[in-house]
């Protein structure tokens, strides 16, 4: 099979992005895949008054690229620290938690790790065993990385959140009816408790991600993939998606755009002021009285105390 040339400078192209017609080399894709997020992040004001800037770290293919091209892009005096969060799910967040620890070390990054077990009295493990549903453990990642940014006085979390994940959201507060949260979208909540986030990879689908990521960091391993989230909304979402878009073109940056477009006419009849609410429990931003991860946290140690 005859090598397509790259679009840009006519070496041998590596990977073709269909939805745009490129075939790109590997240097022309880096640099196109760095530019991209470069624009998000430019467009969407993301480093403005910002001084500290905590990366959620995992250690997966999204949460390190995030690193790598922050730590590259930033130019002016804004300081990066990185936090990892162990769920305790051995043969999991041991191995993404591996990588986290080598690119800050590569990096120079201050790293920051907390854990399910030491933050909560329990880890994920002991949710399988109390949830009916046991992919609820992003409810206590959120809690945790919220508090621990706040107390390291950083001003934004960044998170690697890709086109796919923003698409996967979007069809999930379609089917639950969520408008709230369709109109409330990305940067409107304003609170002091709240840190706000910034998705640099928002315009990257996920395919695209894993390619950059495997030519920048050839020695990391990328394969881990959580026991629990087998049986859950999200997964057969993903699923659905990922085949959608392999015959249709540009369709999850069709959801995206067409997204923002609901959320601007929502916006027109909804009065949107963020969070309001302290949850009368643990004092942290909820819409109702109770946050999520207190509603968890206490069917879990009811559980657990059986």
């Amino acid at each position: 099979m005859k090598l397509k040339k790259c679009t840009k400078c006519k070496n041998n192209a590596i990977i073709e992005l269909k939805y745009c017609g490129l075939n790109l080399c590997k240097n022309c894709f880096i640099r196109f895949f760095g530019k991209r997020v470069a624009k998000t992040i430019k467009e969407n004001k993301y480093l403005e008054n910002a001084n500290k800037i905590a990366v959620a770290l995992s250690g997966g293919k999204d949460s390190l690229v995030v690193l790598y091209l922050l730590k590259k892009l930033i130019k002016r005096k804004i300081s990066l620290v990185a936090i990892s969060i162990d769920g305790g799910i051995k043969g999991y967040d041991d191995k993404l938690l591996k990588n986290a620890r080598k690119i800050c070390k590569d990096l120079k990054i201050e790293h920051h790790v907390y854990s399910f077990k030491k933050e909560l009295g329990y880890d994920v493990n002991d949710i399988a065993k109390a949830a009916s549903n046991p992919c609820v453990c992003g409810v206590f990642r959120r809690y945790i990385l919220n508090k621990k940014a706040r107390e390291l006085k950083a001003d934004k979390i960044a998170t690697g959140h890709n086109l796919n994940d923003e698409a996967e959201s979007v069809l999930m507060n379609i089917i639950r009816g969520d408008v709230a949260r369709i109109a409330r979208g990305e940067g409107l909540v304003k609170n002091e408790k709240f840190v706000q986030r910034i998705k640099p990879l928002q315009k990257c689908p996920e395919n695209e991600v894993m390619f950059f990521a495997k030519l920048i960091f050839p020695k990391y391993n990328f394969s881990h993939q959580c026991p629990y989230r087998k049986d859950v909304l999200r997964a057969d979402i993903k699923k659905m998606l990922k085949e959608l878009d392999e015959k249709h073109d540009g369709l999850l940056f069709q959801i995206s755009e067409g997204n923002k477009r609901i959320r601007e006419s929502l916006l027109k009849t909804i009065d949107i002021k963020g969070v309001p609410n302290d949850c009368i429990n643990c004092g942290e931003l909820t819409s109702g009285e109770t946050c999520n991860a207190c509603e968890l946290n206490d069917r879990i140690k009811k559980f657990l105390n059986k």
